[in-house]
């Protein structure tokens, strides 16, 4: 069995931790200008600014293919984001990789 470093999994874990703050932020400046607005329009634009942004630098996701799946990538390199169904995709056609593993993990009971 392999065992996990501990300065990795707290390296993961500041990460994620960083990551829950960035997007409680945006949310916290958001949501009262949406309250305020009351015009279909600018409620429009405020929801185009914030959707579907790499949470790192701000650009616009692009969708690509790689394999034959669609995903969103950020365009300066910062990461690449899936859906559910895209996931299950690559892992069940990818079977023995270790993205596969981590999802399909056998049942210890």
């Amino acid at each position: 069995m392999e065992e996990r470093d501990p300065f990795i999994e707290k390296l993961h874990e500041k990460e994620r931790a960083e990551e829950d703050v960035y997007f409680a932020k945006r949310d916290r400046e958001l949501l009262p200008k949406l309250s305020h607005v009351t015009d279909e329009d600018q409620r429009r634009n405020i929801r185009e600014l914030a959707y579907m942004r790499c949470p790192d630098c701000g650009g616009r996701l692009k969708r690509v293919t790689h394999y034959g799946v669609s995903i969103e990538e950020c365009p300066t390199g910062h990461g690449l984001w899936l859906m559910d169904s895209e996931m299950h995709t690559l892992t069940k056609r990818e079977r023995n990789s270790w993205l596969a593993r981590q999802f399909f993990r056998p049942k210890l009971f």
